[in-house]
């Protein structure tokens, strides 16, 4: 029952408060007695579970106790007198809902037909149900679904992605762009951040590799051009930081089954075994066989066992038209991949206004399924740099459970500015399992804290060993480790922050080291380096509080303080202490000494005397190094009024 609050503690004044009060009361003793009546109605006319038999009494006794007397009796009757099995039948033939049949079987028959259909039902509920979590488990429908970002790569060569190929083993992702005669070969991680590249003379400018493993070892098919500039196909095992050439480092020919050495590049599928070669015929080819005739490119499928054996066998073979080859339509070969009998197309150029294509042929007829528009890398159909050219393909596939995701590329924007992005469709978990890989660049460690050195400190000697970016520290017994730091190790007695910024696509940074220290002023330095040693000196930024530098009481010579920027306040014990200080002035109080610049690429000290009491004098010395200087001059100043 609703709860009623009436107003207890009326107005002692018989006004429009008190009125007001008692007009509450009236609503409220109202709005409980209709309620009430309201659901007392509902009680007797439509809630079929108003009580159980417990709660309904019959004297002392409730409605449950009568009920079980009741079936007792029955029961007795029934089976009397000797267990009388007549009187059992008849009451048998009254099922649970209280229906009565002429016969005990025609109750059975009801029950068996009841079951058999119910049974039925639930198979085909079952069944429909398994059917649509396993189509939504397993949709790969590259026609209908929408390709997702993934990741965007972010090799050090700036020039346009050609292909790349994610490693289901080892979460590496390689990638080729076009360099010179041949491809420049670049190692990133899943969330595209770079880690090394070699260079591919000679070889296909990357427009497409064939990626297998082979005990455990990965092998990288590709094209290049031999000693004799023929077109060879190779495998070959990744090294970073090289230069391949045909034949070395243990490259090997690759059977074709191509005598006449077409250009061919190829795509692996591991999962299936097979190798697919994109052919382009030779001269001769088109102006002897007909069948090339007007044909750019083709495609063969052949195992890969065949290959390893030397077995000319094709299993798949159609020829690719005009109209998704040539460059003339807009629309010329940028990736292809294929599985379960179907090879996916890529087209498209480098201009916004001609769409890209995914086009799928059935691998055994050479048909056209489908083509989809694969417009990806922009927002509302604006690109960075009015330049999206759609570039590599890729299928992907879960080694733990066997799904695949269709992967394509893209890179967008101008000439120096290039990004390059995955998008990918497949079936269900797939996206987020490549996204969780690629999981962004992140500048400091995930709970906020300065990120861990990538090496061991032992093994950290040259800060331009350093060259990942983030924020990292360096403590004390770091700092007296490194050759290149900007200060002589007797000064490292604090510790420094070291901020690594991003690289640019040459593989420069920008290092940026503090002082971590609350007794003196701020120090911070900056440079530029790069991942093969080179770097420029650091440079000094000034910061100061408003407090001067105290001399460090290590340095006994005055040409030894070569920090160009930097100042000091120099005390009567400093200027007694340093023996190139100079002499006629040794014992004097108060200088300020002032590290600048020279032409020379030396440095200069100028020390003006700090007396509120005294003509203010200013020394002056030219350094061309700490060995090599000139004489202290004088300059005097003069008492004005």
């Amino acid at each position: 029952m609703k709860t009623v609050n009436l107003v207890k503690s009326l107005d002692k004044l018989a006004g429009s408060t008190f009125r007001r009060q008692i007009m509450v009361n009236t609503q409220r003793t109202e709005n409980a007695l209709n309620h009430q009546a309201t659901m007392f109605d509902k009680h007797k006319t439509e809630d079929d579970n108003a009580h159980t038999t417990n709660q309904i009494k019959q004297g002392i006794r409730s409605q449950e106790d009568i009920n079980k007397d009741l079936q007792s009796q029955i029961g007795r009757l029934v089976l009397a007198p000797r267990n009388n099995s007549a009187n059992e039948i008849v009451q048998a033939r009254v099922n649970m809902f209280g229906e009565e049949f002429e016969t005990l079987k025609d109750n059975i028959n009801d029950w068996q037909e009841r079951t058999h259909i119910d049974k039925e039902e639930v198979l085909t509920s079952v069944q429909q149900a398994t059917k649509e979590v396993l189509d939504l488990e397993y949709r790969f429908e590259p026609d209908k679904q929408e390709f997702l970002f993934v990741t965007e790569l972010a090799p050090l060569t700036n020039a346009v992605m050609q292909s790349f190929w994610f490693d289901n083993r080892k979460g590496i992702v390689y990638m080729t762009q076009a360099r010179g005669n041949g491809y420049m070969l670049t190692r990133l991680r899943p969330n595209g951040q770079y880690i090394d590249s070699s260079l591919v003379i000679g070889g296909g400018h990357g427009t497409h590799n064939g990626y297998r493993y082979i005990d455990d070892e990965l092998w990288i098919y590709s094209f290049i051009k031999n000693g004799n500039n023929q077109n060879t196909l190779v495998r070959f095992k990744y090294r970073p930081n090289v230069q391949f050439t045909y034949g070395s480092y243990g490259m090997e020919d690759v059977f074709t089954g191509h005598p006449e050495r077409p250009y061919i590049t190829p795509v692996i599928n591991e999962e299936e075994g097979l190798i697919l070669f994109r052919v382009e015929p030779t001269t001769v080819q088109r102006d002897e066989e007909e069948e090339y005739y007007d044909t750019l490119n083709y495609v063969e499928i052949r195992r890969l066992q065949d290959i390893d054996n030397k077995v000319d066998n094709v299993i798949h073979k159609f020829n690719i038209p005009m109209s998704l080859t040539s460059g003339t339509t807009g629309q010329p070969m940028q990736g292809v991949t294929f599985a379960d009998d179907i090879v996916y197309w890529y087209t498209g150029d480098s201009k916004p206004e001609n769409p890209n294509y995914i086009t799928a042929f059935n691998a055994n007829t050479g048909k056209q399924l489908y083509q989809v528009n694969a417009d990806y890398g922009g927002y509302d159909g604006t690109f960075a740099g009015n330049f999206a050219e759609a570039e590599g393909l890729q299928m992907y596939y879960d080694r733990d459970t066997g799904k695949k995701a269709l992967l394509l590329g893209v890179t967008v924007g101008g000439d120096g500015n290039r990004t390059h992005r995955v998008f990918m469709i497949g079936q269900r978990g797939m996206l987020e399992q490549l996204s969780s890989r690629s999981a962004p660049f992140i500048m400091s460690d995930t709970g906020g804290r300065v990120k861990p050195l990538p090496m061991i400190p032992t093994t950290l000697t040259n800060l331009t060993q350093l060259t990942e970016p983030g924020h990292y520290y360096l403590y004390t017994n770091h700092t007296v480790q490194i050759d290149d730091f900007p200060l002589p190790r007797e000064w490292r007695d604090a510790g420094f922050y070291l901020d690594v910024l991003p690289t640019t696509t040459a593989g420069s940074v920008r290092q940026i080291l503090t002082s971590n220290s609350s007794a003196r002023n701020m120090m911070t330095f900056e440079r530029i380096t790069d991942s093969v040693g080179n770097s420029t000196d650091w440079n000094y930024v000034p910061k100061n509080s408003g407090k001067g530098e105290r001399l460090p009481s290590f340095i006994n010579k005055l040409s030894d303080v070569d920090i160009i920027g930097m100042s000091f306040y120099l005390t009567t014990d400093d200027t007694n202490r340093l023996s190139d200080f100079p002499i006629d002035r040794k014992g004097v109080a108060g200088w300020s000494l002032y590290v600048e610049a020279s032409n020379t690429g030396g440095f200069v000290h100028r020390l003006v005397r700090s007396s509120l009491s005294a003509n203010t004098e200013m020394l002056i010395k030219n350094y061309n190094s700490k060995t090599t200087y000139g004489p202290w001059t004088l300059h005097r100043g003069e008492i004005i009024n």
